[in-house]
């Protein structure tokens, strides 16, 4: 299943994979993180590789296709794990809440004010945004539009006053997957950010209904531990009549998304649905739930829909995973905690 972390979670992704080393004989060699500015690291960091666009810790030398959800490896710099720098404008300046305001974004290299204009497209689209407010209460996963000046731009209408954590997520053709957060807060709102952070509570029922589709949760391993990959797995059924639905249509190319983000929203995980089946045998051909090269738009799917990802500290996670069934797209939110790596 394909997910990205944010990139300090990722770091620490590709040194638990063992693939922060150096490259020799046509193979990544595992090692140790090279000390912060020193040759090594820039050397390290400058690699050129192929990667899979959602799971940064699948490397190779040789373009391929990603064993977890066959997407194309692009060539990059997997190794860079700098941010590239994201400046926000808003018109008006002052966000109102109730209110459009046109958001846009102009995106920089690490090492200088270089403007980034080609972006690899990822699940059909080149910029994913999402946007949170601070109690977790409000979410919203659009994207932005290229314009003509390099920029991206969209109309956004936050729904009520306070303080947003925005979440650009790209990937800048030759250089690593980005998920860059920005602050954003409206005007009039009296408050704090410690009086409007989230105070998330785990769910007790693991079955909910949105529209015409009942969602029925459940995790392996459960609980999730921190520094561990997990599977959220969804059930999918029809409200009405309580079947097992298979007419699940797909959504940015795939049956599903979702973002989990941390109860203080420094660490987030954007994941997509699996796509490949595990034969068990690996000498099998994978099995795709999505062939490649199949019509998108006539392919369905269901009843049951499985992400995975790592969340890298203990506590609580709110996700908001997305369908799309009859043109109409329903957003579920599951809350959950995530225990230590030694809790029983």
């Amino acid at each position: 299943m394909p997910f990205k972390t944010s990139r300090r979670s990722a770091a620490a992704l590709l040194l638990a994979a063992g693939l922060w080393g150096a490259f020799a004989a046509n193979t990544w060699r595992a090692g140790a993180q090279a000390p912060a500015g020193s040759s090594r690291e820039v050397s390290a960091a400058g690699r050129a590789a192929f990667v899979c666009p959602m799971h940064p810790d699948y490397i190779l030398d040789v373009p391929a296709s990603c064993p977890r959800c066959g997407m194309a490896l692009v060539k990059g710099t997997p190794f860079d794990v700098r941010n590239y720098r994201v400046d926000l404008q808003t018109t008006p300046a002052v966000v109102r809440a109730g209110q459009p305001a046109r958001w846009t974004f102009r995106v920089f290299r690490p090492d200088s004010d270089e403007s980034v204009t080609r972006f690899e497209t990822v699940h059909e689209r080149p910029y994913h945004l999402f946007v949170v407010s601070q109690d977790m209460a409000e979410f919203q996963h659009i994207h932005p539009e290229p314009q003509p000046d390099g920029s991206w731009a969209l109309d956004v209408t936050l729904l009520k006053s306070g303080y947003y954590k925005v979440l650009s997520d790209f990937m800048p053709s030759g250089g690593a997957a980005q998920l860059i957060a920005h602050p954003v807060v409206t005007a009039g709102f009296a408050g704090d950010l410690p009086s409007s952070r989230a105070r998330l509570v785990p769910d007790t029922n693991l079955t909910k209904t949105v529209g015409d589709l009942t969602a029925t949760v459940s995790f392996d391993p459960a609980p999730f531990v921190a520094g561990l990959y997990g599977h959220l797995k969804f059930l999918l059924a029809d409200r009405r009549s309580g079947r097992p639905i298979t007419d699940l249509q797909t959504y940015l190319g795939a049956f599903g998304h979702t973002l989990i983000m941390s109860e203080d929203m420094v660490d987030y995980v954007h994941s997509h649905s699996l796509d490949i089946l595990n034969a068990g045998d690996e000498d099998s051909e994978p099995v795709f739930l999505i062939p490649p090269g199949a019509d998108l738009e006539a392919i369905r799917g269901g009843p049951e829909v499985v992400f995975d990802g790592l969340m890298p500290r203990p506590g609580r996670y709110r996700a908001w995973t997305q369908f799309r069934r009859g043109d109409v797209l329903h957003t579920f939110t599951t809350t959950f905690e995530v225990r230590e790596p030694t809790a029983r």
